[in-house]
């Protein structure tokens, strides 16, 4: 089997159900790569709290009624990019209005502030949230 360059950088790959109860865990395993790939503990506490905001969009706002609910997961990618952590955060549901509403909450602005790059692809099939993070925090 060939793989393409974004699964050979690849260092996890997760689907976990789009629950809330599911929110830690990603957490979890999200800081166990970084710290593992020789990251900060500050570095490691930012990705921590920005997956957690990403993942908390996805159960909130993702999967309208409608939805089947077992279709309704968090997909969640971990990839070395260049020195750096990236991490995508996908959805399969409604898709966003970019920039979200004021009334929508402060997930994308807390996420904007303690990742170093943050990218957001969305449409009627989903959404994905890419943040990139360097191994030791840039924030003062």
């Amino acid at each position: 089997m060939i793989m393409d360059k974004e699964n050979k950088d690849r260092m996890l790959h997760l689907v976990v159900p789009a629950k809330a109860e599911y929110i830690a865990m990603v957490r979890l395993v999200v800081a166990a790569v970084a710290l593992e790939s020789g990251f900060s503990d500050d570095s490691i506490a930012d990705l921590k709290v920005a997956i957690s905001e990403a993942s908390a969009n996805v159960v909130r706002h993702a999967y309208q009624n409608g939805f089947d609910e077992e279709k309704c997961v968090i997909e969640i990618s971990c990839y070395r990019s260049e020195g750096c952590m990236l991490v995508k955060v996908i959805d399969y549901g409604c898709g966003m209005t970019i920039p979200p509403p004021p009334s929508s909450g402060l997930g994308f602005g807390i996420i904007g502030s303690l990742m170093d790059k943050v990218d957001v692809e969305t449409g009627e099939g989903g959404t994905t949230v890419i943040m990139e993070k360097e191994p030791v925090s840039s924030r003062p």
